[in-house]
């Protein structure tokens, strides 16, 4: 596994990181988006909401006029409003210098940033590769590439979990949907590994946009040849469906289709891994929760929902305000204005969820980890299977898996929320 630069070592067992009271709105978000501070975010979301849950930043770190949403409420009804949008203008966040180099040009025509009426185009063609029926297939898949990467660390007792299954499992899995050729997997992820390298804007410097927009090229370039062939030849694949998919006539334009494929690739496999990682170590820090998940193998659907909810991949996204948006208690967003959903925050509101910082995993409740509304994540049926199956392999092989060391490595990104080393261990069957 590449490099992801340098980490911030948590201990296993920690308590929660105390808030100084005294501090205002601006000095809580400050911290919040601290790349170097990706600790104990819980109780700095939860002080930002009770200070302001509308809150206008004045961070440099957010666009000028960003307002930040830190309640379920405010989050849920953004997501859901037709007001509130993606599009090319959200897009320049990627826009690196403004140099509009080949990771920003190859963005803003990912699905995410069209114009609405493009994106519920694009959107409704591709749909139907990600129903539960069309992914079931994939559940096979899945829990053959888990075993297969138990099979190789198997006897060694122990692994850095996210190295060695979290982050290799779903790129796999993605790329088999997708239809790639077994002999550019590795080409294939040494790209993915860098243009999600540079995807978060907060964090990547200079080598990293430069290596950004490498991978954006060589990702054009790969998937241009790929879907011709599709056209030529079709295969029972993912490509083949983009390329033949037509609505009223009209099916995906080549800049279109390509950042189709580069969009579904990224993000089918790095918020999978994060939540692959995520699960492990809270489930660790539940380890009553662990042992039922162990016993009760039926707790399984409810589980994974409370695991995407208690600590979900994507932290936060931001949308447009093409219109005023009126919010509970008052707040309006001002048409043209930015806004940050920090799902992060939402999904431990306390007006929502008894005990939000406690992990139940027969709790049930809806959450907004793969958002609401029109941009909610088209690949959460697939998620939601690769978790649950990759989980229960897991379980059945290793049961005994464990933490090893006092401490993991989290990654330094601000938007994703993910661990980056995770050393566990685990029984070996005696002879």
């Amino acid at each position: 596994m590449k490099d992801w630069g340098p980490g911030i070592v948590r201990p296993w067992k920690a308590d929660p990181e105390p808030v100084d009271l005294s501090l205002d709105a601006d000095a809580i978000l400050d911290h919040i988006l601290d790349p170097d501070r990706r600790g104990s975010l819980h109780p700095f979301y939860h002080r930002l909401r009770a200070l302001a849950p509308c809150h206008p930043s004045r961070s440099p770190r957010l666009p000028r006029g960003c307002h930040v949403l830190t309640s379920y409420r405010h989050v849920d009804r953004v997501a859901r409003s037709a007001s509130a949008v993606n599009d090319p203008d959200t897009a320049r966040v990627f826009d690196h210098d403004g140099q509009q180099g080949a990771f920003y040009q190859l963005m803003r025509h990912a699905m995410l940033f069209l114009e609405k009426a493009d994106h519920d185009r694009v959107r409704r063609l591709v749909y139907k590769a990600f129903t539960p029926r069309a992914i079931a297939p994939l559940r096979a898949l899945t829990e053959q590439t888990a075993n297969a990467l138990l099979d190789a660390v198997a006897s060694a007792g122990r692994m850095d979990f996210v190295r060695d299954f979290a982050y290799p499992l779903p790129i796999r899995v993605i790329g088999r949907l997708l239809g790639l050729p077994d002999e550019a997997q590795a080409r294939v992820e040494e790209w993915a590994w860098d243009f999600a390298r540079a995807g978060d804007p907060m964090t990547a410097d200079a080598e990293t946009i430069r290596r950004g927009n490498l991978a954006a090229e060589g990702f054009y370039g790969f998937f241009e040849s790929l879907l011709d062939e599709r056209r030529r030849h079709p295969q029972a694949d993912l490509m083949t469906t983009l390329v033949q998919a037509e609505e009223d006539g009209r099916g995906l334009g080549r800049e279109e289709a390509i950042a189709t494929c580069v969009l579904l690739l990224q993000a089918g496999h790095e918020t999978t891994a994060d939540l692959l990682g995520n699960a492990i170590v809270n489930l660790f820090a539940h380890p009553h929760e662990l042992a039922r998940l162990r016993e009760q193998r039926e707790l399984m659907p409810m589980a994974v929902e409370e695991l995407l909810r208690f600590e979900p991949p994507v932290q936060l996204s931001m949308r447009l305000a093409r219109e005023p948006i009126a919010l509970e208690g008052g707040s309006i967003l001002p048409k043209g204005s930015l806004v940050a959903l920090v799902y992060g925050a939402a999904n431990r509101d306390p007006e929502i969820y008894d005990e939000p910082d406690v992990l139940r995993l027969e709790r049930g409740a809806q959450h907004l980890a793969f958002s609401a509304g029109a941009y909610y994540c088209i690949g959460n049926a697939l998620a939601r299977s690769e978790i649950q199956t990759a989980l229960r392999v897991l379980l059945d092989r290793i049961p005994t898996i464990r933490p090893e060391g006092d401490s993991f490595v989290q990654r330094r990104t601000v938007r994703m929320r993910g661990p980056q080393q995770l050393p566990v261990a685990w029984d070996l069957p005696q002879s």
